[in-house]
């Protein structure tokens, strides 16, 4: 079964081109070449923004040059809907992924229940700062970087 490269990120590439055994594998190695040098010169874009899970949604990462973006950097602190990265200067939108948000509420909830709430009351703490926590936990982990297309096609908002 051969390996979809198109569906690997750069660093994913990267990695697989230090790890393969050139000799033992040409093909894969000069397939692994092509498609890195084919990502760094050609990016591919999406023009709109998808409900959907896609390949692009990063994870705190540009999902055009996959350089990191700081949760508390300019960029995503901005209050417009379509940002831009700091790197590639290319726009990007910040949505929330609500199944991500519901598949960790429960462990989170467990989670401040048995550990966060005991740890605070020994402190002499109040106990509702656990719940701050988990929702701030979980506002960070939900939320997700997505692609669109030029700012010439889709509108700012300030």
């Amino acid at each position: 079964m051969e390996p979809n490269y198109s569906e690997y990120s750069i660093s994913e590439l990267e990695e697989s081109l230090r790890a393969i055994d050139q000799e033992a594998y040409p093909e894969r190695t000069n397939e692994l070449k092509k498609e890195l040098n084919n990502r760094l010169v050609n990016p591919t874009t999406s023009y709109e923004v998808e409900d959907g899970f896609e390949a692009n949604e990063q994870f705190y990462k540009c999902p055009h040059c996959e350089e990191k973006i700081g949760f508390f950097s300019k960029a995503l602190q901005s209050w417009s809907k379509i940002r831009e990265c700091p790197q590639c200067k290319k726009p990007f939108a910040v949505t929330f992924n609500i199944k991500v948000f519901f598949v960790a509420l429960l462990p989170m909830v467990i989670f401040n229940y048995f550990m966060i709430k005991p740890v605070l009351g020994s402190l002499g703490l109040s106990k509702s700062i656990g719940l701050g926590i988990v929702c701030g936990v979980l506002i960070i982990i939900s939320t997700r970087l997505i692609r669109v297309g030029s700012e010439s096609n889709t509108t700012k908002e300030v």
